[in-house]
């Protein structure tokens, strides 16, 4: 009878640290951030490179990011330093995604003053779907500093 009694216990706590673990992997999951030049970390970078399917080059620096989780589809804008002898590199990788014409209604990136290529030289811009989301990304130069916009929509 005990025994019984402790296997169910025992079951029971298992259950509950995966529910545990679960909401845990949500919850991280689904929070909103917004990142500086002072602390994007190079897992936001990672983020970044996973949505967009770009590698960034090394000594790539992140200098803003707005990622939006807590609403369901998750979306993030982001604004990358490049260092200025990879920009042909991450350029070659843009040119090879097929540019589609894509109309996004209320994006992040009308939402952040940060994000301003109008006012840049924008060298390339396209527009793609990953897996089930929009990515818009802008390569610029910004004075003597080559900048990668990039944005993303789950629908």
């Amino acid at each position: 009878m005990m025994k019984g009694r402790s296997i169910i216990l025992i079951g029971l706590i298992l259950i509950l640290l995966l529910i545990a673990f679960w909401a845990a992997r949500f919850f991280v999951h689904s929070t909103d951030y917004t990142l500086g030049e002072t602390n994007f970390t190079r897992n936001a970078l990672t983020v970044v490179e996973k949505r967009s399917r770009l590698k960034l080059p090394d000594k790539s620096r992140g200098l803003n990011m707005v990622y939006e989780g807590s609403r369901g589809d998750a979306a993030f804008v982001a604004k990358i330093g490049i260092p200025s002898d990879a920009e042909d590199k991450i350029k070659q990788q843009i040119e090879q995604c097929a540019n589609e014409d894509y109309h996004t209604i209320g994006p992040l990136s009308e939402k952040v003053s940060w994000w301003n290529p109008a006012q840049l030289k924008v060298v390339l811009e396209r527009e793609y779907t990953v897996d089930s989301s929009y990515v818009h990304v802008l390569l610029c130069h910004d004075n003597q500093q080559v900048v990668l916009f990039v944005e993303s929509l789950s629908f």
